[in-house]
C-alpha cells in the first residue's frame, strides 16, 4: 500500500478501536437507545453530506425494504446492545468481542450463501475462534451475573453485525449500488427507527448530567467512528482491495485494549488479551492468512496437480471485509 493508504488503514483501526471508549463515556449522560440515536444522527448527517458533495444519490426505492432490514441488524440492534453491554462490562472487553464478528460472519455466510461453502479451513477457524471468545468472556470468573450479562450483550451485538453483513451480501450487493449510497441510506433508516423506538419507550429525559465529556464523546462517536470511518473503509477497499482492507479487523481489538486501559483506567485480566489473540489467529486461519497444520505436513510429500480454488475460499476476503 501507499503511505496514504497506510495512514487510512491505521486511522480506521484507531477510530473503530476507540469507539468503545467513546460509548463508555457517553453513557454517563445518555441511555443506550438515546446514545444509539445520537450516534446514528451524527453519522447519517456526515455520510449524507459526503454523498451530496461527491454528487451521489440515495438508492432506488425498490431496495429500501432490504436496507431497512440491514439497518436493524447492522445498526439499531448492535449499537444499542453494545451500549447496554458497556453498562455492565468494560470497553476493552466490548472491543475484543467485536473482533469475533468476522468469524461469525464466515459461519453464517457458509449457511446462507451458496458460494460460501464450509471448507475445513473455515470450520477450524470458527472452532478456534469460539474457544477464544469463551476465554475473553471468562465464565469461570466470579464477577456476578451483571458482568457476564454485559459481555453476552456485546456477543449479541457481534452476532447482529454478522447477520446484517450476510444479508447485505445476499440481497443488496447483487444490485451493484455504490457502497457510500448504501451506507447513507442504512444510517438514515436506522436513525429513524431508533428515534421512533426511543420516543415510544424510554423517552428523551437523560438519565445523567449532560456535560462536555459525554456530549463530545457522542459527537466524535457519530461523526468520526461511524460516519468518517465508513468513508475511509470504502476508499481503502477501492485503492487497496478488500483483502488488504479486511486486515483492519486485527487492529481494532488492539486499540480497544490500549485505549480502555490507558484512557479509562480499565483493568485487563489475562484472559482478555489471550482470548483476543486466539480470536485474531482464528480469523487469520479462516481467511487463509495462516496455513493449516495438515498442509504444512503435506508440504514434504510430492505435490499433486494444483486444483482450482473453491468458491468459498475466493470469497472469504469479501465477507471478512464486510465485518469491519
Amino acid at each position: 500500500m501507499s503511505p496514504v493508504n497506510w495512514a487510512r488503514f491505521g486511522l480506521l483501526a484507531a477510530l473503530w478501536g476507540c469507539s468503545f471508549a467513546f460509548i463508555k463515556v457517553s453513557l454517563d449522560a445518555f441511555a443506550p437507545l438515546q446514545l444509539a440515536f445520537g450516534r446514528l444522527l451524527v453519522g447519517a448527517l456526515v455520510v449524507s453530506v459526503i454523498l451530496a458533495v461527491t454528487k451521489g444519490a440515495f438508492p432506488d426505492r425498490k431496495v429500501w425494504g432490504h436496507i431497512v432490514v440491514a439497518s436493524v441488524f447492522g445498526n439499531v440492534v448492535p449499537f444499542t446492545l453494545f451500549a447496554v453491554g458497556e453498562q455492565h462490562t468494560t470497553a476493552t472487553v466490548a472491543g475484543v468481542v467485536q473482533g469475533a464478528t468476522p468469524l461469525v460472519t464466515l459461519g453464517l455466510a457458509a449457511l446462507a450463501i451458496r458460494a460460501e461453502k464450509p471448507t475445513a479451513r473455515k470450520v477450524t477457524g470458527l472452532l478456534v475462534g469460539f474457544v477464544g471468545l469463551v476465554v475473553v468472556v471468562g465464565p469461570w470468573r466470579t464477577h456476578g451475573l451483571g458482568s457476564i450479562g454485559g459481555q453476552l450483550a456485546c456477543v449479541g451485538a457481534a452476532v447482529s453485525y454478522a447477520v446484517s453483513f450476510v444479508y447485505l451480501r445476499r440481497f443488496i450487493a447483487p444490485h451493484k449500488i455504490p457502497a457510500l449510497a448504501v451506507t447513507a441510506a442504512q444510517l438514515t433508516s436506522a436513525m429513524v427507527i431508533t428515534g421512533l423506538i426511543t420516543t415510544f419507550t424510554i423517552g428523551w429525559d437523560l438519565p445523567g448530567e449532560l456535560t462536555a465529556g459525554p456530549l463530545l464523546s457522542l459527537l466524535v462517536l457519530g461523526g468520526a467512528s461511524t460516519g468518517i470511518a465508513f468513508v475511509l473503509m470504502n476508499r481503502l477497499i477501492a485503492d487497496a482491495g478488500p483483502t488488504t482492507a479486511s486486515g483492519v479487523n486485527y487492529l481494532v481489538p488492539v486499540f480497544s485494549v490500549i485505549v480502555g486501559a490507558s484512557a479509562l483506567g480499565e483493568s485487563v485480566t489475562w484472559n482478555v488479551p489471550v482470548g483476543g489473540v486466539v480470536v485474531i489467529a482464528a480469523l487469520a486461519l479462516a481467511e487463509g492468512r495462516l496455513p493449516l497444520p495438515s498442509r504444512r505436513a503435506a508440504a514434504a510429500a510430492p505435490a499433486p496437480a494444483p486444483a482450482a480454488p473453491a468458491a468459498g475460499d475466493r470469497n472469504q476476503s469479501a465477507v471478512a471485509q464486510e465485518a469491519c
